[in-house]
C-alpha cells in the first residue's frame, strides 16, 4: 500500500514538474515568413496565433562543413549547417528589417524586450556598463507588464543602423504590412502586437521542403539512402522549431511531442 501511494505521489509531483506554466502569459503571435509548410500542424501549439506571408519565398545560404561533404558525395542530403536566408517577393517591407527572432511588445505596440528563453529576457539591446546586454527571467519581466501595466518608454528616434527588429526598442515596427492566417484571414502586423499588455511576437523561415512526417515512417520500402535523407529532413525541421516548442512548454505548460 505504501509503495502504490509513493509511487502515486511521485506521478503527480512529476506531473506538476513536466508541466508547470508561467502565471503571466502572453498573447503569442508568430509569423511564418512565406507559405505554410503543409506538414506543420497548428494544433500542436494550441497557445499560438498563427501567420504567414504566402508572397515572401527563402532561399537558404548554406555553410558545408568538411563532414557535410562527405556525406553529400554518399548522396544525404540535409547536413549542411543553415547560414542566412535571402528573401524575395511581397510584402517587402516584412522582410526590409530581419524580424526573424522573439520580440515582446506592450499594449501601446513597442518593442520591449527579447525572449532568448525563460531564463533569459533581454531587456535592451544597449550593453550596459560592463559591456553586456541585460537579462531578466520571464517571470520577473511578465510580472512588470501583465500585473503592474508598465509599458516601455518610447523612444525619441529612430535607431542607428539598425539591423534586427530588437533593435526599436521603445518603438513600433519599422514598417508595417499584411499578413494572414491559415483560412486567409488577413491583418496588418502592427494590430496584431498592440492591445494587450504583453504580446510575444516570433518570426522565422520554415522551408516548404521541410517534411515533419516523413522521418516518423517506418522505413518499410524505402532504400537506405532515402530512409536516412528523410529522418535527417525531419530532424531538421524539428530543430528549427524548437524556440517555438519551448514557448509553448515554459509559458504554457503544453509539451509538444512530435
Amino acid at each position: 500500500m505504501k509503495k502504490v501511494v509513493f509511487i502515486s505521489v511521485a506521478l503527480l509531483m512529476a506531473s506538476f514538474i513536466g508541466f508547470s506554466q508561467a502565471k503571466y502569459q502572453p498573447k503569442v503571435v508568430v509569423l511564418f515568413m512565406g507559405e505554410k509548410n503543409p506538414t506543420f500542424d497548428e494544433s500542436k501549439f494550441p497557445d499560438c496565433d498563427f501567420y504567414y506571408t504566402p508572397g515572401i519565398s527563402g532561399e537558404e545560404k548554406k555553410a558545408e562543413s568538411v563532414a557535410s561533404k562527405g556525406l553529400g558525395a554518399l548522396g544525404i542530403k540535409g547536413t549542411e549547417r543553415d547560414y542566412d536566408v535571402n528573401f524575395s517577393g511581397t510584402p517587402a517591407e516584412a522582410y526590409a528589417t530581419n524580424i526573424c527572432e522573439a520580440v515582446f511588445f506592450d499594449k501601446n505596440g513597442n518593442v520591449s524586450g527579447l525572449f532568448k528563453s525563460a531564463k533569459n529576457v533581454c531587456t535592451s539591446p544597449k550593453k550596459n556598463l560592463q559591456g553586456s546586454m541585460d537579462f531578466v527571467n520571464y517571470d520577473s519581466f511578465s510580472k512588470d507588464y501583465i500585473k503592474k501595466g508598465n509599458t516601455t518608454k518610447e523612444a525619441k528616434k529612430a535607431p542607428k543602423k539598425p539591423k534586427h527588429l530588437f533593435d526599436y526598442y521603445g518603438s513600433g515596427f519599422p514598417a508595417d504590412f499584411e499578413v494572414e492566417n491559415a483560412d486567409g484571414e488577413k491583418s496588418m502586423v502592427s494590430e496584431l502586437v498592440t492591445g494587450n499588455p504583453l504580446t510575444l511576437f516570433y518570426a522565422l523561415y520554415f522551408s516548404p521542403e521541410i517534411d515533419l512526417a516523413a522521418g516518423m515512417e517506418s522505413g518499410e520500402g524505402k532504400k537506405g539512402k532515402d530512409f536516412i535523407n528523410d529522418n535527417i529532413n525531419t530532424v531538421k525541421g524539428i530543430k528549427k522549431l524548437s524556440l517555438l516548442s519551448d514557448i509553448e512548454y515554459d509559458i504554457f505548460g503544453n509539451k509538444v511531442v512530435w
